[in-house]
């Protein structure tokens, strides 16, 4: 195990100069000092050190900082690290072994998995055959089956929002738990997707712009960065060898040597990125390295000493000074709400062929939804006959109108009840719902 571009006999850090602590002055730890991340067998905590907010099911409003204050759940691990590599280069294994050592939740890369499969366990994709063509969004396999297609820009565009969401998922179990996350990708390099499949053109350059614009908006709205990335540089041979000992032949056709290469350079601009904003740690890993030996060096750095004239390192988390500060970022990224309209409303979509959608396409999903899948006029979390306490009955909350104040991607459930189609609109059983509309126009 040697890091990327220094002696063997050494691991350190690359770029990135170590800044001082700006932490407003709050009760516990949340005091001004040096917190090391540690291994968690030597993780202390105070007797008086506050139990996790249960955010899933109390989410977390401005008024509740009262009761519950953001600084006091920090401590020496309450630490953001993001794990990049190329497809194929062990980036889950080790991710895995870090939160496991470091006292860490790990969050797994997104996978269409988690958005394709409702609470009622309805697999959307066993619907497919009656929804219109642009409603069957792809899964990997689809993708790797058929990446000319128009839909893999669609996929596309659905991963970057739940990556999105993903990333605000790890910030909010930080802030209302103090437990550190160990996540695989991010949004912040999601972009290296983009730029592989239009060098293979799985997708145009109207949607390919696009992504750009979007991202543009988007990420800003994240506001922090992780506190460390760890980059596994393993080479394209490498990458390409563990594709093909998975022995998928679909997933071997699709993503060749050109595909790993532009995710490759592609990762370079990632990395200064990053850099300006995060402390990194790069490796070799043309062989799996020693999760332990990463360990030793993540405890030798310094995740928290902050000057705000030396650069951008771990700006985001060490400006805000009181808790009305923290109270906000918490509330932002718990709710989702004000961030994602922000990132993705009013981005026009009219010039990228590959995202249109036909009104009359919609109003077929909606009753496909409705009369096939749900089986009921009624959203989410409002149906007696699936299980729902809340049957029938409505509740306001801004941005979404789930039962519940918490929703992990909102292209799972929360976005259905804000899908509509004008000439269903007035359609509320769906009584006028075509079983042959799919055969008939496609």
């Amino acid at each position: 195990l040697r890091p990327w571009g220094t002696m063997a006999s050494k691991l350190r850090p690359v770029g990135c100069v170590a800044v001082k602590n700006l932490l407003g002055k709050s009760a516990g730890l949340s005091q001004q000092q040096i917190r090391t991340v540690v291994h968690k067998s030597i993780l202390r905590l105070p007797e008086n050190y506050p139990q996790p907010w249960d955010y899933k099911t109390k989410g977390f409003s401005l008024s509740d900082m009262f009761k519950d204050r953001t600084q006091d759940h920090f401590h020496a691990n309450s630490k953001l690290i993001v794990v990049e590599g190329n497809i194929g280069s062990g980036k889950s294994t080790l991710a895995k072994e870090l939160a496991e050592q470091l006292g860490m939740l790990h969050m797994p890369e997104f996978k269409m998995d988690d958005i394709l499969i409702d609470r009622y366990g309805n697999d959307m994709r066993k619907f497919y055959h009656l929804f219109p063509e642009r409603f069957r969004i792809p899964d990997v396999e689809m993708f790797y089956k058929n990446p000319m297609s128009d839909m893999s820009a669609v996929m596309q565009e659905r991963i970057f929002s739940c990556r999105f969401d993903q990333y605000l998922n790890a910030l909010a179990h930080i802030m209302n738990t103090g437990q550190g996350v160990v996540l695989e990708r991010s949004p912040f390099s999601d972009f290296v997707f983009a730029n592989a499949m239009r060098a293979k053109n799985y997708i145009g350059p109207e949607y390919f712009s696009h992504y750009y614009y979007q991202r543009k908006r988007a990420l800003p709205e994240i506001e922090f960065w992780p506190h460390l990335v760890v980059y596994l540089d393993a080479p394209t041979s490498t990458c390409l060898q563990n594709i093909k000992r998975r022995g998928n032949k679909a997933e071997i056709a699709c993503v060749d040597e050109t595909y790993l290469k532009t995710m490759e350079e592609s990762y370079k601009d990632s990395l200064k990125e990053y850099k300006r904003h995060s402390k990194l740690l790069a490796y070799d890993w043309t062989k799996p390295g020693d999760a332990d030996v990463i360990v030793e060096d993540i405890e030798r750095m310094d995740l928290d000493f902050f000057e705000w004239h030396s650069g951008e390192v771990f700006e985001e988390w060490k400006l805000r000074v009181d808790e009305i500060g923290w109270a906000e970022a918490r509330t932002k990224v718990t709710n989702k709400h004000d961030a994602r309209i922000m990132a993705f409303d009013g981005i026009e979509k009219h010039e990228v062929g590959e995202l249109y959608i036909s009104p009359r396409d919609a109003g077929h999903w909606l009753q496909v939804m409705k009369t096939q899948v749900l089986k009921s006029p009624y959203g989410y979390g409002y149906n007696r006959l699936l299980g729902d306490e809340q049957a029938g009955m409505s509740i306001w909350r801004t941005g979404q109108t789930l039962p519940e104040p918490w929703y992990d991607y909102w292209y799972k459930e929360a976005y259905y009840d804000q899908a509509e189609a004008q000439e269903t609109s007035l359609d509320f059983d769906s009584d006028s719902y075509d079983p042959d509309y799919v055969h008939h126009h496609h």
